[in-house]
């Protein structure tokens, strides 16, 4: 979503106008975000005030991506917590079993994901848990993620630092890992192939495209400009300026000149 649909608080280019195309063509897409900081009604409202309209089941975070895996593979273990509200709302949602007390007693998995509130308590009882045999999920793997000018720590620079103490290496569900993507086909009902990925980052989206063989677009209008792109070894089916470019594509117009493969 950031960097392909908007930019923080504000649309990027031709955004609302690949949205009300897919919408009313009836095309079926989820719109996907790494951060679990924010359920799909936040985001949903988020996208409204910028004249961009969906609906919550267009949207799949990595932190709902977890909580479908939790169910799917370890119902009924206890979670140790390391995240935020929206994060415990969709594992709940779940009826997963959740605590963020700092002893984390009787926890069978220690689940990371974003957490403004992280601290060096936090990570000793995830830490302790997790060589002590407590299973270690993390929602995704960015390191950083942009903050005006600048950036901030993002999940994977807090689950990094549990795995050094902890000597463990995490499950991360969050793209370009196979739990987002199994996710998302469920909630879709369609199969790989006919699929597209559409994304501005190469290390996520469009490498998530690669490793299971579906087709990718990469849109200059995030984090990867047209020389990061050329020197990459993770390469996209093609690779257009902006979502206009995209939707000249799909519709066959001859306009569509900035596009390559």
């Amino acid at each position: 979503m950031d960097g392909t649909i908007y930019r923080g608080d504000s649309p990027i280019p031709y955004a609302r106008e690949f949205i009300e195309y897919l919408n009313e063509n009836d095309r079926k897409y989820l719109l996907l975000t790494n951060c679990p900081g924010n359920t799909p009604g936040l985001l949903v409202e988020k996208l409204s005030r910028m004249g961009i309209s969906v609906r919550e089941d267009n949207i799949l975070t990595s932190g709902q991506a977890t909580a479908s895996y939790l169910e799917k593979n370890y119902k009924g273990e206890r979670v140790y917590l390391v995240g935020g509200e929206a994060l415990e709302e969709e594992l709940r949602k779940k009826g997963i079993d959740v605590t963020r007390e700092l002893r984390g007693d009787g926890c069978d998995c220690v689940v990371v994901g974003y957490d403004k509130q992280f601290t060096y308590e936090k990570m000793t009882v995830a830490s302790q848990l997790i060589a002590g045999g407590a299973r270690f999920i993390c929602t995704n793997g960015d390191l950083t993620i942009p903050h005006g000018e600048t950036f901030v720590p993002h999940t994977g620079a807090i689950s990094l630092s549990i795995e050094a103490a902890s000597g463990v290496k995490p499950i991360v569900v969050g793209k370009p890992e196979k739990a987002m993507l199994d996710t998302a086909m469920e909630l879709l009902g369609c199969r790989r192939e006919d699929c597209c990925i559409i994304g501005d980052n190469l290390d996520t989206d469009i490498s998530m495209g690669t490793r299971f063989n579906i087709q990718s677009f990469l849109v200059l209008t995030g984090v990867t400009n047209r020389d990061m792109a050329g020197q990459s070894v993770i390469r996209p089916s093609m690779i257009f300026e902006n979502l206009l470019e995209v939707l000249r594509y799909e519709s066959g117009d001859p306009r569509c000149g900035k596009c390559m493969s």
